[in-house]
């Protein structure tokens, strides 16, 4: 799964045994089909991903397949890299969707592949419903609140500044500054808290004594504040264990239920996902 990104926030079950995972990660864009191949081969099950762009458009590719861009397949993107896409006909790409499906007792329906959804978040939606699954279920919950206080100081400000740093130590060399002490521990622990979301074993208090000593590491390193204080004070009864962390994603969760749930929107000459006239 790491192939595919590394923060995998929203998990469903789509019945039989089949789950479907939301999940994001550095690379742009990542490797789809070495990714479904690698997952396939771990777990003897067919395997189909998408990458969406900004709901605009998506390319998909199963484990033995190739890399498709939706929805105009025969076409390449004058947007986005999504990398080396084969441009295939219509029929071809619904096809080899129901032929994926019956390799995983599944049965696709032909008609519903060609609906009409204009938007690629949607889309991705619906091309799972017309693969056959029983039904998307709702978001499963997380052992612990990734996005919520105080893990959110790792997970949406340090791992995210300490990947920036290293970027520009990529391309500006010695310029862009020597590596400091607090990057490589937000790295591993912002790693550790996505990878341990749906663990119910996890060490909730072991997370949060490692995130009260990344933000020490890391305090030399930024300008002193007026308010360091009241946060400190704030921040005490998480660190100290007096308080559990806080979920702040509930309107996220409530938002990706709905999405998953609700009708595909459309409109009055949006493009369809799958056609062969173009």
């Amino acid at each position: 799964m790491a192939g595919f990104g590394y923060r995998h926030r929203w998990l469903r079950e789509l019945g039989d045994g089949w789950q479907m995972v939301e999940t994001t990660g550095w690379d742009d864009p990542p490797d789809l089909r070495g990714s479904a191949a690698a997952v396939a081969a771990s777990t003897g099950r067919p395997v189909l991903a998408a990458y969406v762009c900004d709901s605009d458009c998506l390319v998909m590719a199963t484990d033995a397949g190739s890399l498709v861009h939706l929805p105009r397949p025969a076409e390449p993107c004058r947007v986005y890299c999504h990398g080396d896409v084969d441009l295939r006909s219509a029929d071809e790409v619904v096809g080899e969707l129901v032929a994926w499906a019956d390799s995983g007792g599944l049965r696709a329906d032909p008609a519903r592949l060609r609906t009409d959804v204009p938007l690629a978040d949607d889309l991705a939606f619906e091309l799972v419903r017309a693969l056959g699954v029983a039904e998307i279920g709702r978001t499963r919950p997380w052992a612990y609140p990734v996005d919520g206080i105080p893990f959110s100081m790792i997970t949406n400000t340090l791992a995210r500044r300490a990947r920036m740093r290293a970027v520009d130590r990529e391309h500006y060399g010695p310029e862009a500054g020597e590596v400091q002490p607090w990057e490589a521990p937000a790295l591993a622990l912002d790693a550790d808290l996505w990878a341990s979301l749906y663990d119910t074993d996890a060490d909730v208090p072991s997370f949060v004594r490692r995130t009260a000593e990344v933000l020490d590491l890391f305090r030399p390193f930024r300008r002193p504040r007026p308010q360091d204080q009241e946060n400190d004070e704030f921040l005490a009864p998480f660190l100290t264990g007096e308080r559990p962390p806080f979920d702040t994603a509930a309107s996220d969760r409530a938002w990706a239920d709905r999405r998953a749930g609700a009708a595909p929107r459309t409109s009055r000459g949006a493009a369809l996902p799958i056609r062969g006239s173009w």
